[in-house]
């Protein structure tokens, strides 16, 4: 027998709110450990760049300052999995958890500053000196269908998948049909795909902290 979900549609009792009301409330930012250290983290400040140098010298020189990590410093830079529709094809543009020598949207980790406190980390990441050449961005898949600026040179093209689909006959269907639609939708927080007769439906990626 299929149990009926209760929480759907129905009012679910908040357990967390008597500790955070009588401040009681325990954050990330709350906890403190022998010997912990912070982090903060220098991104890049433009969408699409080559980068020339990142002179992390003047961090390192500020007292409290033990580490600034980059690419460099890893070696073999993990790359990121795709969780869903994942393929031997999107292989190739799976993005590195840290820039190495390209960046590749704004807001991308270029180096990790590791400190006594946050302060002093963030203090640290104000004088990294990054040195980005800027490249045109590939803003949206009209863009990139062009092919004329490849985010992954090594994958030769921008192209990660591409699926066809044909079920009954469309034709006949869209002219027998009394009410047609034609939408375009795009959403900045997930891939542009090229779409024939249908609608896009854009769902966000909700942002998430750890």
């Amino acid at each position: 027998m299929t149990r009926v979900n209760r929480y759907i549609g129905a009012p679910v009792e908040r357990v967390e709110d008597l500790r955070f009301l009588r401040g009681r409330g325990e954050y990330v930012a709350d906890l403190a450990r022998e010997g912990m250290l912070h982090a903060a983290i220098l991104r890049s400040p433009v969408a699409h760049g080559r980068i020339r140098a990142i002179d992390t010298k003047p961090a390192l020189a500020i007292g409290g300052v033990y580490a600034v990590i980059t690419a460099a410093e890893i070696g073999a830079v993990p790359r990121i999995p795709l969780r869903l529709q994942s393929s031997p094809a999107t292989e190739p543009f799976c993005q590195p958890v840290i820039a190495r020598d390209r960046v590749r949207y704004f807001g991308e980790p270029v180096a990790v500053v590791l400190a006594d406190s946050a302060a002093l980390a963030e203090d640290g990441v104000e004088t990294i000196a990054l040195d980005v050449e800027e490249l045109p961005v590939v803003a949206d898949r009209h863009i990139s269908h062009r092919q004329e600026t490849l985010l992954f040179e090594d994958a030769g093209t921008d192209l990660a998948m591409q699926f066809t689909a044909i079920h009954g006959d469309a034709d006949a269907a869209f002219r027998g049909a009394e009410y047609t639609r034609r939408a375009h939708s795009a959403c900045s927080a997930t891939p542009h795909y090229r779409w024939s007769r249908a609608d896009c439906s854009p769902n966000g990626m909700p942002r998430r902290g750890a």
